[in-house]
């Protein structure tokens, strides 16, 4: 049975929103897991499975698109004793392939730093799942499709 894989987006008036891929369970569409980059640009991101996580608990704004329906054997649910967990620990294909792609470094110069100024690309979480899901493409995981619906997801 193919497993539903989604963008969820935590949208935010003020800064770029918060993107994570989210897997439901097969036995509880409301919880899953969350593979998403958390930090800032300023000190630097960290890649984080977060299992057990109920997206229908919380209280953050959200919206979730989907993006692809993969084959079932490159996603493993990993229940534990069912409490909420946060690791990065690959159990499957999908994890594999997100802790491939480094998660952003500090991108963020200070305005008090020294030195030559320069032009920065500021990359975040949005920049990281948006190569996560290329690799999927590119290693046959997900259609081309997915690219563009992260292409075309809101970005606040």
């Amino acid at each position: 049975m193919p497993r539903t894989v989604c963008l969820v987006i935590f949208n935010s008036p003020l800064f770029p929103a918060h993107w994570g891929l989210w897997v439901p369970s097969t036995d509880q569409p409301s919880i899953g897991k969350l593979l998403h980059a958390s930090g800032d640009a300023a000190t630097g991101f960290e890649i984080a499975f977060e299992r057990n996580y109920d997206l229908g608990a919380t209280t953050r704004r959200h919206q979730v698109l989907q993006l692809a329906q993969v084959l079932d054997h490159y996603v493993v649910d990993v229940k534990g004793d069912g409490s909420r967990t946060k690791d990065q620990i690959a159990h499957d294909y999908l994890e594999e392939v997100a802790l491939s792609v480094p998660a952003p470094a500090r991108s963020l110069v200070s305005a008090t730093s020294q030195g030559p100024r320069q032009r920065v690309e500021i990359q975040n979480c949005q920049t990281w799942l948006r190569q996560v899901v290329a690799a999927f493409v590119q290693n046959g995981a997900m259609d081309q499709s997915a690219l563009q619906t992260v292409d075309n997801a809101p970005k606040n």
